[in-house]
């Protein structure tokens, strides 16, 4: 007897080591699962606000970009069988929103790297917004054996910006196809995207996401960039509340007719908690 709860308390703890690590929603149509905090060292940290709503900042992480987002899971459409690729596969669609006041950051460069923003230019004072629609179905089915695989999104957007003063003299930065279009969507322009993103188990303990978005800066697709997103993502811990990812991010475009192009380093460190329900005293004393 002692050796069969032996044998099964082994069994499940190889069952947990093996179980393959759960898809990240953040790149996703899903949200962050309701009273659960993502707190990241880089990206933006998130609340889930309900079943299908989530808030977003990094205000707490660079106070001189005050930002604020919202996602919602808006609809689910339910697979038919034997109808098709598509049609026989669950697709959750979502929207993606969010505000940002770059006015103080655009100061900051200004202060310290003058090459980039002159002393001389006054810098805007706007209000650049975000809005992005998102759709995300699982290419694999689950089986009896293994969960879903190859998470695939899709999504679209636009970004433009409101003026609050419209004495600005700043021109675009255009040392880099990604300084040009976020300082472009500034000035009276609007950048507009598309993108696929591509994720899967890589091992048991280890995933992959890989992405691919084309912007454009105004709607003659002139000046554009091709951006690609390649980086693992694993969970530490019991309960794995801690996620790590590195990668790399590879940039090509053209900002006024020249070809630039640039490669940067991706790493991010985010820890999970749940807020825990209050307990109430009712007639039969403290329940959940």
């Amino acid at each position: 007897m002692k050796n069969t709860v032996i044998l099964i308390l082994f069994m499940l703890y190889a069952a947990v080591l093996k179980s393959q690590v759960p898809f990240q929603s953040r790149p996703t149509a899903f949200t962050i699962r309701h009273r659960e905090f993502e707190c990241s060292l880089l990206s933006p940290t998130r609340y889930g606000v309900g079943k299908k709503t989530e808030v977003f900042s990094t205000v707490f992480l660079d106070w001189k970009l005050p930002n604020a987002g919202l996602k919602h899971l808006w609809w689910k459409k339910p697979a038919r069988k034997d109808k098709g690729f598509f049609k026989s596969r669950d697709i959750w669609f979502g929207t993606v929103h969010n505000l940002d006041y770059p006015n103080m950051f655009f100061k900051s460069v200004q202060k310290h790297k003058p090459d980039y923003i002159a002393d001389s230019c006054i810098v805007p004072n706007v209000i650049t917004m975000r809005n992005e629609l998102r759709m995300s179905l699982y290419l694999r089915k689950a089986t009896s054996c293994d969960g879903p695989d190859f998470l695939f999104t899709l999504r679209a957007g636009i970004k433009n910006s409101f003026k609050i003063k419209k004495d600005v003299t700043m021109p675009p930065v255009t040392r880099n196809p990604l300084w040009y279009r976020e300082t472009a969507v500034c000035l009276d322009t609007i950048v507009w995207f598309v993108g696929a993103d591509l994720d899967f188990h890589l091992t048991d303990n280890l995933n992959m996401l890989v992405d691919l978005d084309f912007y454009s800066v105004d709607w003659n697709v002139k000046d554009h960039s091709l951006e690609s997103k390649i980086f693992v993502y694993g969970y530490a811990g019991m309960h794995r509340r801690l996620m790590i990812s590195g990668g790399i991010k590879l940039i090509a475009g053209s900002v006024y007719s020249e070809n630039k192009y640039q490669i940067l380093p991706m790493a991010d460190v985010s820890y999970f908690w749940r807020l825990k329900k209050k307990r109430e005293k009712g007639l039969f004393g403290e329940m959940m």
